[in-house]
């Protein structure tokens, strides 16, 4: 596949094929000589399995990104290694995209739910219905990566249904975001807006 002139065939992680992504995939990605010096444990799962946090860049915007949230959603994920193999290469949009952007990657926050391949973690909760509450060990390490990164931007990635699509258009969309209210009356404020 090709965008514009860049081949993204260059960049596909090999390692992780078919739907499946679990944890051993994972660590097994973080033993690139590249990426040895930028990876960091954040926490354990409910199991004990690890969650790792990936920093890349040096730049004053501040992006957090999680992957896999739910355990059965490892599209995100296998589309997130690529882009860090992208991210890592020789390409000069990504050194210069390097040089403004500091990244924060869970690439496998629920890798209990990723081991069974189900939505939930092992104690049977929906980590993005814990956000509140934080009853979850995993939903503490994303608070706490947030806290103290303290980033401008957060991208909770989720698959997403071919069902959709962007506008009347016939073809599903590769990519959506969302920007939730702060209130009841949907507003949009500074933060919504940016």
């Amino acid at each position: 596949m090709k965008y514009l002139d860049l081949d993204f065939n260059v960049y596909k992680e090999d390692l992780v094929t078919g739907r499946f992504v679990s944890n051993e995939d994972i660590e097994t990605f973080l033993k690139k000589p590249k990426l040895v010096k930028t990876f960091e444990l954040l926490g354990c799962s409910v199991e004990n399995r690890n969650v790792y946090g990936i920093r890349l860049g040096k730049g004053q915007i501040k992006i957090l990104i999680w992957s896999q949230m739910h355990g059965n959603e490892s599209t995100t994920t296998k589309g997130l290694l690529d882009f860090i193999n992208f991210l890592l290469g020789d390409d000069l949009r990504a050194k210069n995209y390097l040089e403004n952007v500091t990244l924060l990657i869970l690439p496998l926050l629920n890798p209990d739910g990723a081991e069974k391949y189900t939505r939930v973690n092992a104690n049977g909760i929906d980590l993005n219905r814990d956000a509140i509450d934080l009853s979850q060990p995993e939903s503490v390490i994303i608070r706490e990566a947030y806290n103290n990164f303290k980033p401008d931007f957060c991208f909770n990635l989720h698959d997403q249904r071919t069902i959709f699509s962007a506008g009347t258009g016939k073809y599903p969309a590769t990519i959506s975001f969302l920007t939730p209210a702060y209130n009841k009356a949907c507003e949009v404020d500074s933060s919504r807006e940016k």
